[in-house]
């Protein structure tokens, strides 16, 4: 069995928007994270919540929300992670919409995955070219500095 990390990597659909991936998709991963490893649970379902309002994102919400339940659903058993359980509860109220890129910030955290290697995969697996996942992350990191 893969773990739940690669397995979510791998079902992403491929775009060719780098916009959308490099100024919304992985600031937001980046803010599930920090939120997560906070233990932030409050402030993970209004993030849920805004991303199905950002225009950018509308056309792209229902896969993310699938794809989100179910790899929330493989984490369950994870019982100790308290904050992945608390957002999975959210989502089973209604709460939060359970989008992808609150479930793989939800991993970093849970798995200590590190955010810069994370981000990496994630625009290597979302774009449909290398370079342009190395280039998002290199300009990602020089704005940082």
């Amino acid at each position: 069995m893969r773990h739940p990390y690669t397995a979510l990597l791998e079902s992403l659909p491929r775009v060719t928007d780098r916009t959308l991936v490099e100024s919304f998709e992985l600031p937001t991963i980046a803010a599930a994270w920090r939120h997560a490893v906070k233990n932030e649970s409050r402030e993970l379902v209004a993030l849920d919540q805004g991303i199905l309002s950002n225009q950018a994102f509308t056309a792209h919400a229902n896969i993310s929300c699938k794809l989100g339940h179910q790899f929330t659903s493989r984490l369950l058993p994870l019982r100790d992670a308290r904050i992945l359980l608390r957002h999975a509860k959210a989502m089973e109220n209604g709460d939060a919409p359970g989008s992808h890129l609150i479930v793989f910030g939800l991993m970093l955290a849970v798995f200590s995955v590190s955010p810069r290697q994370a981000m990496f995969d994630y625009a290597q697996a979302r774009l449909p070219d290398t370079d342009s996942a190395f280039a998002i992350i290199s300009n990602l990191l020089d704005r940082a500095a």
